[in-house]
């Protein structure tokens, strides 16, 4: 059961590479940085000239290829040969391919030794494993001591979450009454198009194998391996539904606001930093 979700979940990202399919690497760059700047701004209050850093479920690097230009080596892990093969393109069109190297990998079964890298950031993919605790220890075996993690994780407890949930269980549904599987996200990709706003959000949604969200309080509780941690809440998500629905675009002003006064008690994206 556990290796074939595995699989599942390696076909899901290798048919839908995270943020879609893009004309250029620098408008993907853009793009992503446009729509999560938070982990932009936590990347860049530390200091990365000259760290060995590790990224764990890298897809097609969009922090992979935005840390060398801090001054960073960065090593990246993927479940996708896809993802992997973007990222290595992507290094290449921005110039810096000598400071990445990539390579295939399970995140709850990282390749290297323990002790290996001065940090390691890991986004949007424990919560798509089987076994997240067991993936939260991996990041810190490899981890050498005084070094740091920044992981991000989805949160529960807020509107976004409700919806999501919501909606699977809908598509659980509309399989049912269909008689087949993946009928909504089948429906999707039919209507997927190079540079769409949404990325693959709507695929992840209702495609991905494994969709899993922890509180504050149970991320804090997996991370007491590390000596210190510090979480904090992002983006509710509002403003990103003027992207996947164009009908809310007048609108996009006032869910900025809801989202930036609201991050803390309904931000959909925690930040751990976790320092060993």
């Amino acid at each position: 059961m556990k290796d074939d979700l595995k699989r599942k979940g390696a076909e899901f990202w290798n048919e839908n590479p995270c943020g879609g399919q893009w004309r250029s690497y620098r408008d993907y760059m853009d793009w992503v940085q446009r729509t999560e700047p938070y982990i932009y701004r936590v990347f860049d209050h530390y200091e990365w000239k000259e760290k060995h850093v590790l990224e764990v479920g890298c897809g097609q690097g969009s922090a992979l290829n935005y840390l060398p230009r801090l001054g960073a080596r960065v090593c990246g892990v993927d479940m996708s040969d896809d993802s992997i093969a973007r990222a290595m393109a992507g290094a290449a069109e921005l110039g810096h391919s000598e400071r990445v190297m990539l390579c295939a990998g399970d995140a709850e079964h990282l390749p290297f030794n323990d002790n290996t890298f001065d940090a390691v950031i890991c986004l949007g993919v424990l919560h798509h494993t089987v076994d997240t605790r067991g993936g939260i220890q991996e990041l810190s075996r490899v981890l050498k001591t005084g070094g740091f993690a920044i992981v991000m994780m989805y949160r529960t407890g807020n509107p976004k979450w409700w919806m999501t949930r919501t909606l699977r269980q809908l598509s659980y549904l509309v399989d049912r009454i269909k008689g087949r599987k993946c009928v909504i996200s089948g429906h999707l990709l039919k209507k997927r198009k190079e540079g769409m706003l949404q990325g693959t959000a709507l695929l992840e949604l209702f495609g991905v194998p494994i969709l899993k969200a922890f509180s504050n309080g149970e991320c804090e509780a997996m991370f007491t391996g590390f000596s210190r941690i510090a979480i904090t809440n992002h983006q509710p998500g509002f403003e990103r539904n003027c992207d996947i629905i164009r009908a809310l675009e007048p609108f996009r002003k006032v869910f900025r606001l809801v989202d930036t006064s609201m991050k803390n008690r309904w931000g959909f994206y925690q930040v751990i930093e976790a320092y060993k």
